[in-house]
């Protein structure tokens, strides 16, 4: 089993009383819809979406903190309960949220999740959705369905904002489209399969076995032949570009970094989640794409 690093995510107990949980996802008496997301893209993608109509409340926004491994607390229980809508990704990413989401279906809660919206499903099945940026149209349609069936009175505002939040997609499906035309086939390689849907639609291949990737999800060691074919394609830079998770640390990947680096194969970093700086989670998959598209140029 190889040793990944993140930040620990600890959170002390909250004790459930009478009083409600002050969460800022509740609601409440200014009459906005409480959101609760799983994490802070969809959280985004909501307030984007529900404009002022909605009190949004992200369990995970620190970039620091592995989804995989997070565990809900009272607190996520309670912020959850106060809500009207829950957003999750689904496909095991965010499996914090099933006993929260089940808990609240049984209240007639909306809940949204993305997989099953866009049909993704298997267990071998990469849960990183929301990097398929052309797909992203359908769960920002899910979304305005389900505040506009909880506020109907506002439905022409979520319906609206959701059309403009798919206009906005655009600039970035340029730049894939950009990066197809020009490199498509292209070979490159990753760490981990978290920017995989983005590297697909624009057309890119992958130059290492995909074994080395899920394993790494998986949290094992990657296999020896794996690891050495690897190495050889930074090495005979038959790979354009590698591409690694800069929120997780280890020496493997440190390692692949550095070998990158010497054999003169350009560095893309991505994040799993939207990092706080960013503005907004176009703002965040547009830098992205770019970087990747520059990378593509340095190694032409």
């Amino acid at each position: 089993m190889r040793v990944r690093w993140v930040a620990a995510a600890v959170v002390p107990a909250v004790v459930l009383t009478g009083c409600g949980s002050g969460s800022k996802g509740s609601g409440g008496s200014d009459g906005r819809v409480g959101v609760v997301a799983s994490t802070n893209v969809y959280g985004d993608m909501v307030r984007q979406i529900g404009g002022s109509h909605v009190d949004v409340t992200s369990i995970l926004s620190d970039p620091n903190v592995d989804p995989h491994g997070y565990e809900s607390n009272a607190k996520n229980a309670a912020e959850v309960a106060d809500a009207k809508l829950v957003v999750e990704n689904g496909l095991g990413y965010d499996d914090f949220m099933k006993e929260l989401t089940s808990s609240a279906q049984s209240r007639g809660q909306t809940v949204v999740t993305a997989s099953k919206v866009l049909g993704v499903s298997g267990g071998d099945a990469n849960p990183h959705l929301w990097y398929d940026v052309p797909r992203m149209p359908k769960v920002a349609d899910a979304i305005a369905s389900a505040l506009s069936e909880i506020d109907s009175k506002n439905s022409a505002d979520y319906r609206k904002n959701a059309a403009k939040f798919k206009k906005s997609l655009q600039p970035i499906d340029a730049v894939l489209q950009a990066i197809k035309a020009k490199d498509g086939g292209a070979k490159i390689a990753y760490t981990e399969r978290v920017a995989g849907y983005l590297l697909t639609d624009a057309g890119l291949k992958l130059g290492i076995p995909a074994g080395f990737p899920q394993s790494v999800e998986d949290g094992d060691d990657p296999s020896p032949g794996d690891t050495l074919a690897f190495d050889k394609a930074l090495q005979k830079r038959t790979v354009r570009a590698l591409i690694y998770n800069s929120q997780v640390t280890d020496k493997q990947t440190d390692q692949l970094k550095q070998k990158a680096t010497g054999a003169g194969v350009p560095l893309v970093a991505v994040t799993e989640t939207m990092p706080s700086k960013s503005s907004s989670y176009q703002a965040w998959q547009l830098k992205q794409a770019k970087q990747l598209q520059a990378a593509l140029e340095k190694s032409a």
